[in-house]
């Protein structure tokens, strides 16, 4: 899963971006995509146990963290992950 994460004004998406990761299970791999003025572009994966619902669900929840007020969160569908549920 890929997420976006908005920027409030005047704060770094690099350094949320870095917050958001460490907050991740120990389990979970995560690397920064790309970063821009206002957002920053995160790839989470989590063990194959673990639901997309669990996923989503987990990052929510870190983005009420202190250290992320104020940021949004929207995830991404990559071409690669549509075509992994196609039927």
């Amino acid at each position: 899963m890929a997420v976006s994460a908005a920027a409030p004004v005047g704060a770094a998406p690099e350094t949320a971006a870095v917050r958001l990761i460490t907050l991740l299970p120990t389990e979970w791999t995560a690397a920064i995509v790309h970063c821009t003025d206002g957002a920053a572009v995160i790839a989470v994966a989590a063990p194959g146990t673990v639901l997309a619902s669990q996923v989503e669900y987990t990052v929510d929840e870190i983005m009420r963290a202190t250290a992320l007020t104020g940021w949004t969160i929207r995830p991404i569908k990559h071409e690669a992950d549509e075509k992994e549920h196609e039927l």
